[in-house]
């Protein structure tokens, strides 16, 4: 038997994209949630409402989410999900769906732990892609500073020697007119 099934993927995947509108759906169908809900709490909450509780109401609402990509309080057909649901219902033994309830719990919990990995080692890289570029800007202006330098005693070396030259010339000059 398949325990997480590509209806279940697409809730798991929702609640990841979209927790704070699968917490407003949650509220709006009577579940208390707490005020900083994981993901880990959405997802038992969700799949408790969906499959041990049965709450219809709730799986239109999450149904409409997922077939349209918004959520505006309003009740629309139930398609997939809603079918899903109702095959659930009518399907088995509560001890069996319990188990399988925490069967897909627990899968939801581990692919939400796998795309927080994914994400954590995406900040991860951008992170030390940004040290890099930020060591690269620091030894591109040490090296412009030190040739900014450089040029800047070869300025006044020409301007010392032009300075010597001239004097030089207007002290024969001054020499050679008395």
């Amino acid at each position: 038997m398949k325990v997480f099934n590509s209806a279940d993927k697409k809730i798991q995947k929702t609640i990841f994209e979209k927790p704070e509108v699968v917490v407003k759906i949650l509220r709006d169908s009577g579940v208390r949630v707490s005020n900083e809900p994981t993901l880990s709490e959405i997802t038992s909450k969700t799949f408790t409402e969906l499959y041990e509780k049965k709450n219809l109401d709730f799986g239109r609402r999450l149904d409409i989410l997922l077939t349209t990509g918004e959520y505006n309080n309003a009740i629309g057909l139930a398609i997939a999900i809603g079918s899903s649901i109702v095959s659930g219902i009518l399907g088995s033994r509560q001890a069996r769906k319990q188990r399988e309830l925490q069967k897909r719990i627990a899968v939801a919990n581990l692919e939400n732990e796998k795309l927080l990995a994914e994400e954590q080692n995406r900040v991860f890289g951008e992170t030390e892609r940004t040290k890099i570029l930020a060591n690269s800007l620091t030894s591109f202006r040490t090296a412009l500073q030190s040739e900014s330098t450089l040029r800047q005693k070869n300025v006044y070396i020409y301007l010392i020697a032009l300075g010597l030259g001239i004097s030089i010339i207007y002290g024969t000059n001054l020499l050679l007119s008395e």
